[in-house]
Order: C-alpha cells, then sequence, then structure tokens
C-alpha cells in the first residue's frame, strides 16, 4: 500500500477545519460550558471514530482558547 502524501495532507486539513467548525458550534450553543459538553460527547458510546479524533481536536482548541 502506498502513502499519498496529498491525500493524508486533505485529510488533515479536513480535520482541522472540522474542529475548528464544531469548537464554534459548541461555544455558540453552550457557551461557558462548551467543553464539558464536547467532554461528555467524546463519552458517549455511539460516537464514530472519525467522531472522536474531531471532539478531541475541539477539546484541545477550546481548551486553548480557555
Amino acid at each position: 500500500m502506498t502513502l499519498n502524501p496529498f491525500r493524508l495532507y486533505r485529510r488533515w486539513r479536513r480535520l482541522e477545519r472540522q474542529a475548528i467548525e464544531e469548537a464554534q458550534h459548541l461555544r455558540r450553543r453552550h457557551g461557558a460550558e462548551a467543553l464539558a459538553h464536547a467532554e461528555q460527547q467524546l463519552a458517549r458510546p455511539d460516537v464514530t471514530s472519525w467522531g472522536r479524533l474531531v471532539l478531541r481536536r475541539a477539546i484541545r482548541l477550546l481548551r486553548s482558547t480557555a
């Protein structure tokens, strides 16, 4: 299997973009409790592996701006 660097880069950019959007959505909807709600969502069993990656990045963004 050959790794395609362009595909990896596009996937990374998509992950970053979705994490930023998720963090902004959580801030708008929950305000100061956004970090707590993101951690609750991460604990749910029905979150996909991609969703977990997005939420982990969003939590990192929320922690860095808090």
